[in-house]
């Protein structure tokens, strides 16, 4: 209710880009890492708890969409992206900032298994509102592995990062400083990455016609 990350300006991206119905569908909790939180299946260890949560959300959204979204009937959704906008923590981690390469392959990787599609797009935004360069560049590089370069798509985002004497929270970081412009920004950055990334568009399906007009002059009897 009080926070917004980047999905506005991804959602315009988007809409702007397909005559199709977009469905974003946003999974997110604070303080958590890939290392641990969202650790991959083939990542090895224990799986990541909020790795399966994410999974069980979205398939939970898939299905509430008759019922939460009655205006998409006929519409079979399809999963065509995902876009991973995470790092902060990791990056608070020396171990955690080193193996985030290899883990974000690995959760690529289990991605597209997880949904049957090895060509599944990816979009990778880089925590650019972090210092740590060890993390950035992980981030870049895990998306250039040959395993799973294809179809992924790295988004640089320090640029859009702004002077927290300017911003209205300073001393949050690690939230962009509470700036609406960065998150806007990225969004509309991360965005446009997923449309290059996008299959072809279907076409829409056939609806039911509208009802006739009504253009009887009757009028009701008066009182």
């Amino acid at each position: 209710k009080h926070h917004i990350g980047p999905e506005l300006g991804i959602g315009r991206a988007l809409g702007n880009a397909f005559a199709e119905p977009v469905l974003l569908i946003k999974t997110a909790w604070g303080g958590k890492s890939l290392a641990k939180d969202f650790r991959p299946p083939s990542a090895g260890g224990a799986v990541g708890p909020y790795y399966k949560q994410m999974i069980a959300e979205y398939r939970a959204a898939v299905a509430a969409i008759p019922t939460q979204f009655p205006a998409l009937t006929g519409y079979s959704p399809r999963l065509d992206g995902v876009i991973w906008f995470q790092g902060w923590n990791d990056g608070c981690d020396e171990k955690a900032a080193a193996e985030y390469e290899g883990n974000l392959v690995h959760l690529i990787t289990d991605m597209r298994a997880e949904f049957g599609n090895p060509k599944l797009s990816f979009v990778v935004g880089e925590t650019g509102n972090m210092d740590n360069a060890v993390l950035r560049h992980a981030q870049r590089d895990g998306c250039l592995h040959k395993e799973v370069a294809t179809g992924t798509s790295f988004v640089p985002t320090r640029q859009f990062l702004r002077d927290p004497k300017e911003c209205p929270n300073p001393g949050h970081g690690h939230h962009w400083f509470g700036s609406g412009e960065s998150y806007l920004l990225i969004g509309d950055a991360l965005g446009k990455a997923a449309v290059q990334l996008a299959p072809e568009p279907r076409p829409a399906p056939a609806l039911a016609p509208a009802p006739a007009p009504i253009t009887s002059s009757a009028r009701p009897a008066q009182p």
